[in-house]
Order: C-alpha cells, then structure tokens, then sequence
C-alpha cells in the first residue's frame, strides 16, 4: 500500500556494503530500514545509482507517496519478500497461469485481433518450453494442464531473484503469467507486451469511445511494467560493469 510522507532528507548517497555485499543507499548517512527493517543494500551499482536518484528527485519538504519510488518499492520486495519465501511468491504467480489473458480469448473481430497479438507470443513460449498452453473462447475455466504447469513453474524457479521480482509485478499488470515470463526472460518486449494487455480496452474505446478510467490504468499498468523492465536491467548490469 502506498503512503504519503514529505521528504525529511537533505543528501542521498550510496555507499559499498560489506554485509550483504552491494551497495547501500544513506539518507544523511544514515541507513535508510525497509519496513521489516531490513536497510536498503542491492548488488548492482547501477541500480543503487538509479534509487538514489528516485530520493533526490523528491523537491525539499514536498510530500510525495512511497508509488512515487518504484524502484525503492521493487527492491525491498526483493529483500523482504522474493529473498526470505521464493516459493510463497512463485505459488502466488502460478495462480495467474490459470486464468492467463493470453488463453481466454473473446469471438468476432476482438478474438481475431487477440490472435494476432497473442499467438506470437505462445509460439515463443513454446519454443522455449515445449508445450503450448491451451487457449478457449468458453466463459469457463480452462485448466493449463500438468506440462504446462511444469512448464511454468520450471521457467518461474529458474529466474534470479531480481528476475522474479520482475515477474511478480508484471503478472497482475498485465494479466498474464506467460508475459510476466517473457518480460522477465526478455523475449517480450514492453510495447508488445503493453499491446497484447490492453486490446480488450482498446477494442472496446474503438467502438464507444475514450475512457479516461481505463485510459489511466491502461498508462498505470504500462508505468509498472516499464519500472519492472527497469528494474531488472539494472540489477542484471553488475554482471558487465563490476564483474
């Protein structure tokens, strides 16, 4: 849940840690504590530089909400949740495999659009996974199936932590554990994948018109994923830049 503070802090810096090794992000050096009281230590430079920056681009004394700092927010669910419980979260995010957006598809000229946009996608998925998860255009439900799901949770434990990290904000932004996947593995791309979770909205403005609701969480959902994107390109960067 998001909170409204204001900034009590003068100066950001980041420091090397020696336990856990990585770097720390100090507010007037000062340890800044995640809410398990955990401090703010990731192992990518890059990504330190990157929340730093989150921190001082708050103006002086102005309130601001803690959404205001995705970054901030992603790490410490590395730190305070992927970390401590992998498999807590990898069960989480296995939920939406069973109502993946990109297997319930609609009839008429939405269902074709959906098939454009979504069957490229499974196509890459089961390329790299060799199974291909069932699709239906029934209002009932449609079980994944024992390979898909090995499939999936194969792919999910195979991710790093900052990887996961991506997913798990992915999924429920985009409706879909299959994306999630493919955006945290990097073969799905941000505008593709923002494509294929909003052509039902975008469908239906298409024929009644602009909706400023689904306008704002079509760009929310995009924020999200994009941040998330962000987030695990930076934290990938120690590989190159401190190896």
């Amino acid at each position: 849940m998001s909170q409204t503070i204001k900034r009590f802090w003068k100066e950001v810096h980041v420091v090397p840690s020696a336990v856990p090794p990585g770097h720390e992000i100090r507010l007037d050096g000062r340890s800044f504590r995640l809410p398990g009281g955990n401090p703010l230590i990731v192992a990518s430079r890059a990504l330190a530089d990157r929340i730093a920056e989150e921190w001082r681009s708050i103006v002086p004394g102005a309130a601001f909400r803690t959404s205001d700092l995705p970054l901030t927010q992603m790490a410490g669910t590395q730190i305070e949740r992927i970390a401590p419980d992998r498999q807590q979260i990898i069960g989480g995010l296995m939920a939406y495999g069973e109502s993946d957006l990109l297997c319930y598809r609609a009839t008429g000229s939405l269902g074709r659009e959906q098939d454009a946009l979504f069957d490229p996608a499974l196509d890459l998925f089961e390329a790299r996974y060799g199974v291909r998860p069932p699709i239906t255009r029934s209002l009932l439900p449609s079980h994944a199936g024992i390979e898909v799901q090995g499939a999936y949770a194969a792919a999910l434990d195979g991710l790093d932590d900052a990887a996961l990290t991506c997913a798990a904000v992915c999924a429920p932004a985009t409706g879909s554990l299959i994306l999630a996947i493919g955006l945290a593995e990097g073969w799905i791309d941000v505008i593709s994948a923002c494509a294929m979770a909003s052509v039902e909205e975008r469908h239906q403005m298409a024929q009644w018109g602009e909706d400023d609701a689904l306008l704002q969480e079509m760009g929310r959902n995009a924020d999200d994923i994009s941040a998330a994107l962000d987030f695990v390109t930076l934290s990938h960067e120690k590989a190159s830049n401190e190896a």
